[in-house]
């Protein structure tokens, strides 16, 4: 159930390991593809092993280092990226969103997934041998094995997890523009008021965006961009004047939570934000999205019963995420609350060692 980046991930994983797959996504088309994805070490490892890793970095721009810039526009500090895929493979990569989607949609539908478009989900229940799957607009369906990968909107999450609402916490805004010549790594930068941005390359061509500004309005058009994106040091700052007014923007709000109860109920499971919504900093919100897939893929080619599955899953996924979320939410309230006792090159050497194996 939904058909982002975590459901077609653990479609993939689910029907390469042999399962009979229907993905349900409410959105009868993409939307316009102006949001990027950072794919960090951790994620291109998992990309590769779910068999798209080559294709990724074909629809993508490859990438070794993160620096971050100071006010004065000094590096503040660089961290090389760990070639966890392997030697053949670059460290890490920018990619559009729809560029990556479009390669996982391919292999699902290679591998056998039918894909329902403009159908969701409304309730999931057991019914006697198996799992009733009721649908907006046709009849109900039985399953064995039910993954939401639905997000957290839309009261699905709330519903079959008794879960509340997670509220919004930042409000983010993506857009692409063109890449200036020499920027080939991944940059981030704040400004004294708290402003925040990350820029990596995503094509030959393009940079994407991420820039959130310290208590941030309703809407942020094109001329709030520039005016916001100006005060960044340079080589960032520099990249306001190509955001015209026909720039596409998407805006993204940040409710950073992790689902209390177990991830599994029955035979339900929970994946992506739908289990852990995580702040974007260090690129492990898809990262963690993706790795869910993995260990669903190797769970289900192992023997046994569905709900024994459910719960391996749970008890392998919940301990690794929530100490990434740890270190991504300290990293989130650093940037929003820069402090003395936080040291945000150490919070990634952190991170780093907790993804560096597989999970």
């Amino acid at each position: 159930m939904g058909g982002g980046l975590a459901g077609l991930a653990c479609a993939l994983a689910s029907a390469q390991a042999g399962a009979a797959v229907d993905l349900y996504d409410q959105r009868a088309q993409d939307g316009r593809p102006v949001a990027h994805v950072d794919v960090v070490p951790n994620m291109l490892r998992d990309l590769v092993r779910l068999g798209v890793g080559d294709a990724c970095v074909r629809a993508g721009f490859p990438y070794r280092r993160t620096s971050t810039i100071g006010h004065r526009g000094l590096p503040l500090f660089s961290l090389d990226a760990a070639r966890l895929a392997g030697a053949r493979y670059p460290a890490a990569l920018g990619i559009t969103h729809s560029k990556l989607k479009a390669v996982l949609e391919r292999a699902a539908v290679d591998a056998g997934v039918q894909i329902h478009r403009g159908e969701h989900a409304i309730n999931v229940e057991q019914r006697g041998d198996g799992l009733r799957l009721d649908l907006a607009r046709r009849e109900p369906v039985r399953t064995d094995l039910a993954v939401m990968a639905c997000g957290t909107h839309g009261g699905l999450r709330e519903r079959v997890f008794f879960a509340e609402a997670l509220q919004g916490a930042a409000v983010w805004s993506y857009f692409l523009v063109r890449r200036p010549l020499g920027l080939d790594e991944a940059l981030h930068a704040t400004t004294p008021a708290g402003d925040s941005v990350h820029v990596v390359p995503v094509s030959g061509s393009a940079v994407g965006v991420r820039l959130a500004p310290r208590g941030a309005p309703a809407a942020m058009d094109a001329r709030a961009l520039r005016s916001l994106l100006a005060r960044f040091p340079e080589p960032i700052g520099a990249l306001a004047s190509q955001i015209g007014e026909d720039t596409l923007i998407e805006r993204r709000v940040a409710a950073p939570g992790l689902l209390p109860q177990p991830w599994a109920r029955g035979e339900v499971i929970a994946a992506g934000d739908c289990a852990h919504s995580l702040p974007p900093h260090f690129g492990q919100a898809a990262a963690q999205a993706v790795e869910d897939a993995v260990v669903l893929g190797e769970l289900l080619a192992q023997p046994g019963d569905v709900r024994s599955l459910a719960l391996a899953y749970a008890q392998r996924r919940q301990p690794r995420v929530q100490q990434v979320m740890a270190i991504t939410l300290q990293a989130a309230r650093w940037l929003s609350a820069p402090d003395g006792d936080t040291n945000l090159f150490e919070l990634a050497r952190s991170l780093e060692q907790v993804v560096r194996h597989p999970a």
